[in-house]
């Protein structure tokens, strides 16, 4: 696996440096050792304050050693520091006791946050990633609790893999420093910049072997966070037992750790399993549920229900369900001059558009209209909130699908590409446009 991870480039990341530039106005960031530029010549010394006159003088080298083995700040974050995130985390969500309720003896997942082992330029690297937004270290720390409580329950005592999903949760998203912040804070991504978004997995990994010195349970953990077993993850596609057992247990705890902080997260993590099964190991999806039920026959959820036109977005989905139709259909056909490579991707797709479309229709939200005179209004309520749920959720899949698309016409000949950009264009949800070299950017998709 390690050897086919792409190795730090030579020459800075801008986006990186720039983010350690950004903290370096918070917290001091000094150079660890000397650095050399490819043609031996010392450029910065050892011991410098990193600021934008460091920027300037790096960027534009390709050096001796990565810029990310060569900075080291002196508040790294501290296990009292993630001790007191996981504490807050665990006090404003209950519903994880359920999943974090274990102990390996005197060890608790919150003491493996507090006593984690990582190097120096490791600490700096979190630093780093947790400077990038407010949330960022919340995330990273409720997905290692998650991650843990799992991997407790599904192979208990295993001390190896245990570590692996503390630092795995911890540093999933370190990748994501090299994307373009404009990228990260979109709402909707044109193709190739959902391509540069899902490489950040990659680029993780590589962050993780050769700064971090992570073994490899850990990098494969950080390379697999968005892979699912059906195939519709990214950014290797894989299925199955493919999968890392690390990789299939902190994908399962990243996808959690959005669903935890939501209102009414026991309603939602539960339509979130059940609609679409074969996305993560079914054991696992079992364990969760075992893990939770506990909690959430203690908990009274307060169910809300969206403000949004519901009969609105039952017209939406079938519409985008029907556009989808209609472009299979117009390039499977006998006539149509798709070739061999893209109607075998194309079918690959429908048939999970196909359980998608299955999945929707057994839910039976499109026939709520015909509940609203015989419904009280706490039932009529709690109709239309699992209804939302369900839209998110069936918009999700269909997105993933679109994405699927949008990488694999990114190795494709241009007419391929664009007949790959078509159908993913009405999965996403975008109006069709004329076949045109400039259509890759008309394909908008949501990042993760």
């Amino acid at each position: 696996m390690t050897a086919a991870l792409p190795t730090i480039p030579a020459q800075a990341n801008r986006h990186f440096l720039q983010a350690v530039v950004d903290l370096s106005a918070k917290q001091e960031i000094a150079l660890s050792e000397d650095i050399y530029n490819d043609k031996g010549v010392k450029i910065l010394a050892a011991g410098a304050r990193v600021s934008a006159d460091v920027y300037a003088k790096v960027i534009s080298h390709k050096l001796v050693k990565p810029i990310e083995v060569c900075i080291s700040t002196g508040e790294p974050p501290s296990g009292a520091m993630l001790v007191r995130i996981a504490e807050e985390v665990l006090d404003e969500l209950p519903l994880l006791a359920g999943i974090c309720n274990w102990s390996q003896g005197r060890v608790t997942p919150v003491d493996m946050l507090s006593t984690c082992k990582m190097s120096e330029a490791a600490g700096t690297l979190l630093a780093v990633s947790f400077s990038r937004t407010e949330s960022a270290a919340r995330h990273a720390v409720t997905t290692a609790l998650i991650a843990m409580g799992i991997a407790n329950a599904y192979r208990y005592n295993d001390s190896q893999l245990m570590s692996a999903m503390c630092l795995g949760g911890l540093f999933h998203d370190v990748g994501e420093l090299y994307i373009d912040p404009a990228v990260l804070d979109a709402r909707k991504l044109t193709p190739s910049e959902w391509m540069s978004y899902a490489s950040h997995p990659i680029i993780g990994a590589a962050l993780a072997r050769e700064v971090c010195g992570f073994d490899t349970m850990t990098q494969r953990a950080i390379l697999e966070h968005h892979e699912y077993a059906d195939g519709f993850g990214y950014p290797r596609s894989l299925r199955g037992q493919a999968i890392s057992t690390a990789g299939r247990v902190l994908s399962l705890a990243e996808v959690l750790s959005a669903l935890v902080q939501k209102p009414a997260a026991f309603s939602r993590i539960d339509i979130a399993l059940k609609i679409m099964p074969g996305e993560h190991e079914p054991e696992l999806v079992s364990l969760v549920n075992d893990l939770l039920r506990l909690e959430r026959g203690a908990a009274r959820e307060k169910i809300v229900a969206p403000q949004d036109d519901v009969h609105a977005s039952v017209h939406s989905v079938l519409l985008r369900i029907a556009d989808v139709l209609g472009i299979y259909d117009e390039l499977m056909s006998p006539s149509a001059a798709t070739t061999q490579t893209v109607r075998v991707v194309v079918d690959e797709v429908f048939d999970r558009f196909a359980e998608v479309q299955k999945a929707f229709a057994s839910t039976g939200v499109g026939h709520l209209a015909m509940l609203d005179g015989k419904l009280d209004s706490d039932e009529l309520q709690e109709s239309r909130f699992e209804a939302e749920c369900v839209f998110n959720e069936i918009a999700w899949r269909l997105q993933k699908l679109s994405r699927e698309l949008v990488l694999k016409a990114g190795k494709m000949r241009d007419d391929d590409a664009q007949a790959l950009l078509r159908m993913a264009g009405a999965l996403s949800g975008t109006p069709s446009v004329d076949q045109t070299s400039t259509e890759m950017n008309h394909v908008a998709l949501e990042p993760s």
